[in-house]
């Protein structure tokens, strides 16, 4: 259930995206470059935000802890920020474009709506969680669920070259010699098989998550405070049961990083495919070239961030084995 519903969120994400983005497409393009680029990043962040404020409001109580309802608010509050930024571009270009009244009203109702439902359908999302104690004490995500999980995503890459292949070899022969029409097509096939490959990742990874959560008890500030010491290298208190949960979370979260990173490499891959595609075909004018730059700005950031992360958690593991039994590490 809680994998179906995932996958309708990602699935709701992206089509809520899509839409967003060709209404200002269809609506808003004739604005200065600057502009348009302000609408692109904005109408994301009306979708995004309040996927933010219900994932945490799913995945966390905010009555567990001061921490954790501090916590959710500051993120409710800088979505709500994020939000208002947005829709002055979005009014701003509407004025530009000399666009109907119903686009911005459409764009920002609609943001103002999803932010409105986003935390009481996170409230009931989050009553399907099996509670800390469900999970066994000594369950772990061992060499058996790893080797589950990388044949699942190497079966889906695999899958996934073989249908795309076929299509791209059937739209050849129905288009005949036409080397833009392939060209375009190969990096859609490109984009369909990165991204494709990169949810299994992320579904595969779902198990990791809930282990982490359990080690903090679902506890937003707890997790925090964990993340902090173990992965930061933070030296905060910690009483002794939370102590043995933040040696569980060190024995997760150097794989879970591993799966983030593969994620993120697979996803990035796919946007890569589709920005370059777009370059291309000369669409979307200046956003393109700028999109890839950012991205491998934000790649060179987080990579080597993460992989301290590990081995800092790694570490962390190690050092504090003797506070839980042998199968838990």
């Amino acid at each position: 259930m809680r994998v179906l519903s995932y996958v309708l969120l990602i699935v709701l994400i992206t089509a809520l995206t899509l839409g967003g983005t060709l209404l200002a497409v269809f609506e808003l393009s004739d604005v200065s470059d600057v502009l348009i680029i302000a609408v692109s990043v904005s109408i994301p962040m009306f979708v995004v935000g309040p996927a933010v404020v219900g994932s945490l409001a799913g995945y966390w109580d905010h009555r567990s802890s001061t921490d954790s309802s501090r916590y959710l608010r500051w993120w409710l509050l800088g979505v709500v920020a994020v939000d208002v930024a947005g829709a002055v571009v979005i009014v701003l270009a509407s004025v530009s474009a000399g666009a109907p009244v119903w686009v911005p009203v459409v764009l920002i109702g609609g943001a103002a709506a999803l932010l409105v439902i986003a935390r009481p359908l996170g409230a009931l999302f989050r009553r399907t969680e099996p509670s800390p104690s469900a999970y066994p004490v000594g369950y772990r995500f061992g060499p058996a669920e790893l080797r589950h999980t990388i044949v699942v995503i190497a079966v889906t890459f695999g899958v996934s070259i073989v249908v795309v292949t076929i299509g791209v070899v059937v739209l050849a022969a129905l288009t005949g010699d036409d080397p833009a029409g392939l060209t375009q097509a190969t990096f859609l096939a490109g984009q369909l098989v990165f991204t494709a490959t990169a949810f299994a990742a992320l579904l595969q990874s779902l198990p990791l998550n809930g282990l982490l959560r359990a080690s903090a008890g679902h506890d937003l500030g707890r997790l925090r405070r964990f993340a902090k010491i173990v992965a930061r290298g933070a030296d905060l208190p910690l009483d002794p049961a939370e102590q043995v949960g933040a040696v569980r979370y060190a024995t997760v979260v150097p794989l879970a990083l591993r799966f983030q990173l593969a994620y993120i490499g697979l996803l990035y891959t796919a946007l890569a495919f589709q920005m370059v595609s777009t370059w291309i075909r000369g669409d979307l004018g200046i956003l393109p070239p700028v999109f890839l730059v950012l991205m491998v700005a934000v790649l060179v950031w987080i990579v080597p961030l993460t992989l301290r992360r590990i081995r800092r958690a790694t570490a962390y593991a190690a050092w504090h084995a003797d506070l839980v039994d042998i199968d838990q590490t």
